[in-house]
């Protein structure tokens, strides 16, 4: 894992050779099969590409297609005969990216879900554009340094907990993060950096610095006032670091050598009243970075810019209610933290099968899951305004374990903690 890995190999698509005349769509209410029709060439064009599994594979557009629609299949359409059809499963999620301009570069991800399998996309023309591949192996590079935590209590605020999710981030920080601080003043500190949009109240920044720190690291949680295992998971994690006996290399390395800059809860007003998913004021916090028309916003982006030359990666931690998806993460692929990503992903993956907890045949659909360039969400901001790779994590407590519960917490402060251990020896950016 180092700065050259190869994050991006892009290559043309024109030859027409690759191009597929009469595959089109069956008729509507049929999206599971399509059918080689004649004369279907006289008015679309489409592209045939064998892709294999553990493979992401990125598209891209110089200006958005007059028509777009993809589709998987496990066996090569260009083999059909005319009127002959085949199942298979069309990428409806696969949308345009929020908030682009027309004319903008247009990009789209495809991830096989068997070994063998191939990707049509269906265009208003032939004109060229460029697919990357991006092998993905599972476990790669994470295994020597994989931090695989205790149960350290749950969060139903009884005895033998270790905190309890009906807390306000003001009960948070007076029972969890005070106390460490007081213990270990050299170590952390804390900063006030607003108020949130209720004028009511306070936002506060923890900074873990060692003396000779060479990098840095910006963490956020809790945009999302119910995703509560995700800011508790980070939470514990900080504990952990904090306390860590030098037996663990990858945590050693993070006490002693990184700074993580903070922000425990940036949605304080949900945490304090009913853990709604937005504001006082109605609004998602991670869809106003590009607008930053709330206070909380507001507020980070100004730690954001106060640190932007010394930040090497941001990291925002979520947690998703119950899903069909064992992992959820965005980021952008042209970021110098993609490796990073996949690899954690990958190896959160393959910890779930070794666990018992996921079975069969792992998906690489769900490692790791869809990313998004747009402006409005906190990752594709500070990538595109910044130039600071970022990654939104979402943790997943429902589909395995009980939430608030002992287990859910101590998986989130695995996923959560390797993902930071991870960034940290990726050493993307050192003074």
């Amino acid at each position: 894992m180092n700065n050259f890995d190869c994050l991006f190999a892009e290559k043309p698509v024109f030859e027409q050779a690759q191009f597929v005349k009469g595959i089109y769509p069956a008729a509507k209410g049929e999206k599971d099969v399509f059918v080689k029709n004649e004369g279907a060439e006289s008015d679309k064009g489409s592209f045939v590409m064998p892709v294999h599994c553990r493979s992401l594979f990125v598209t891209k557009f110089e200006q958005k297609p007059a028509f777009l629609r993809t589709a998987l299949c496990d066996i090569d359409p260009r083999t059909l005969k005319e009127g002959e059809g085949v199942a298979c499963k069309w990428q409806e999620h696969l949308q345009y990216f929020e908030g682009e301009a027309e004319g903008e570069c247009v990009d789209f991800l495809c991830a096989p879900t068997k070994m063998d399998q191939y990707l049509i996309i269906y265009t208003g023309s032939e004109d060229s554009f460029f697919i990357g591949e991006n092998p993905v192996w599972l476990g790669h590079d994470t295994e020597d340094c994989w931090y695989t935590p205790a149960v350290a209590g749950d969060l139903n605020g009884g005895e033998g907990s270790f905190g309890n999710w009906e807390w306000s981030a003001d009960q948070l920080y007076e029972n969890l993060y005070e106390p460490l601080r007081n213990k270990y003043p050299e170590y952390i500190s804390r900063t006030w950096i607003g108020k949130d949009q209720t004028n009511t109240y306070d936002m506060w920044q923890y900074t873990f610095e060692p003396k000779d720190y060479e990098q840095t690291l910006y963490l956020t949680a809790c945009l999302h006032g119910p995703e509560i295992d995700g800011y508790y998971g980070l939470t514990q994690f900080l504990h952990q670091l904090t306390e860590e006996d030098g037996s663990h290399p990858g945590m050693h390395y993070v006490r002693e050598k990184v700074r993580l800059i903070v922000v425990p809860v940036v949605n304080v007003y949900s945490a304090a009243t009913n853990h709604e998913r937005r504001n006082s004021a109605g609004v998602d916090l991670n869809r106003d970075w590009l607008a930053h028309s709330q206070a909380e916003t507001i507020n980070v982006l100004r730690q954001i810019h106060l640190f932007k030359d010394e930040i090497a990666a941001i990291i925002d931690f979520h947690g998703c209610r119950p899903t069909t998806a064992p992992l959820y993460y965005q980021f952008s692929m042209q970021s110098t933290n993609s490796n990073v990503c996949r690899k954690v992903a990958n190896h959160i993956q393959q910890r779930l099968y070794d666990m018992g907890r996921e079975k069969g045949e792992p998906i690489l659909t769900d490692i790791p899951g869809k990313y998004n360039k747009s402006n409005l969400f906190l990752q594709g901001y500070c990538y595109n305004t910044f130039n600071i790779p970022t990654l939104v994590a979402e943790h997943n407590p429902g589909r395995w374990y009980e939430e608030h519960s002992a287990e859910s917490l101590q998986w989130a402060t695995e996923c959560y903690g390797n993902l930071i251990i991870q960034h940290a020896l990726a050493k993307l950016k050192t003074k």
